[in-house]
């Protein structure tokens, strides 16, 4: 097994990481467009990121810094885009950095062509869920692809993937976003503008309320997210994957390391809010007031080896029966959902900002 893992580039949680199965630290400079906004993202200037990469590689770990945001608006192509990414790289290559994570096809390209010393990891938010998608990456040299989320149990078009594609295949662990979300890519593209929109004082995750409000209204809808638990690893490494990604570069070195921990072991006994990112901290909507019984889910991943969920759900009970099982509804879930609803209701009228009125 070989973990790739967001750092906070302390000192000591790399200490902490020592005996760990960690391939990869991934981690960006906070400003960086990516996969988060930088107002939660852990600080660290240059100077920081070169000392630690030298710390992780004395560690036996590589680095891959994050280049994935889903748009650029096309900088890119612009002289002043093209100098930026020419002292970003070359920093990179200087610093001793591992590789990239990318989401934009021109940019691995480039790195492909222009910086050798360079792996490229083609990031989830290329959306590579099929075999052609994932050779058209392994044509281009890639050395691994990071896997959507949201085919996590598509068993078979895993076991697919990984007997036709040759390159590195990366599975994410531990996020809970909506399966099959209608959000996921207007909210990467979104994030990716994260800094302007902070800039300008107007971040509002409205992708992140509409799933929360989604989970609270319907606690099904967590047990249906394509989270895989560390006691589920091995059906994966059963079908030829060894390299897992885990996911929480906003949540603190104490939190990153126990989700090390428990998918290096490969059992946890607590609840998986513990390790899944997007069920307890839904910074600033607050925790989701549902627990998940991580010990009442033996079993649950055995339905997918022969089920096709984008078929839908009519008709199927599987994740309804396992919530009732396994997820624990608080007492402040009716106000929690209230409160939820109240917040969109003013982002969708654009009362956030200014009155609007209404027919």
């Amino acid at each position: 097994m070989n973990l790739v893992v967001p750092t906070t580039f302390e000192e000591d949680f790399l200490a902490a990481l020592v005996n760990a199965p960690v391939r990869w630290l991934y981690g960006s400079l906070p400003e960086e467009p990516g996969a988060r906004a930088a107002r939660w993202l852990p600080s660290a200037d240059a100077g920081q990121i070169e000392d630690h990469i030298t710390q992780a590689r004395a560690q036996g770990a590589g680095f891959v810094y994050t280049l994935n945001g889903a748009c650029s608006g096309n900088r890119e192509f612009n002289a002043e885009g093209q100098r930026w990414l020419a002292d970003r790289l070359g920093w990179l290559v200087e610093a001793g950095a591992s590789g990239v994570v990318a989401t934009n096809p021109y940019v691995i390209e480039m790195v492909k062509q222009r910086y050798p010393e360079l792996s490229v990891c083609v990031s989830t938010l290329a959306n590579v869920d099929s075999v052609d998608k994932a050779l058209f990456y392994r044509d281009l040299g890639v050395d691994a692809i990071y896997l959507p989320e949201y085919i996590n149990r598509d068993l078979r078009l895993l076991r697919a993937m990984r007997k036709q594609v040759d390159c590195e295949l990366v599975l994410t662990a531990n996020l809970s976003c909506l399966l099959q979300c209608p959000l996921r890519d207007y909210h990467a593209s979104f994030i990716s503008h994260a800094s302007e929109s902070l800039e300008h004082g107007c971040y509002l995750d409205f992708s992140l309320a509409r799933c929360t409000q989604m989970k609270a209204a319907d606690p099904v809808e967590v047990i249906k997210a394509p989270w895989i638990r560390p006691e589920d690893l091995s059906t994966y490494e059963d079908l030829g994957y060894s390299h897992f990604k885990l996911a929480g570069r906003e949540k603190g070195g104490e939190w990153v390391v126990r989700a090390v921990a428990a998918y290096a072991a490969g059992r946890y006994d607590g609840d998986l809010n513990d390790l899944v990112i997007g069920l307890d901290a839904l910074e600033p909507f607050g925790r989701l007031p549902l627990r998940v019984d991580n010990s009442r889910l033996d079993g649950f991943l055995d339905f997918f080896r022969k089920k096709d969920c984008h078929l839908g759900c009519a008709g199927c009970t599987h994740c309804p029966e396992w919530a009732e099982r396994a997820i624990i509804a608080e007492e402040e879930l009716p106000e929690y959902q209230e409160r939820i609803g109240r917040t969109l209701r003013r982002f969708v009228t654009g009362s956030f900002r200014a009155p609007v009125k209404l027919p």
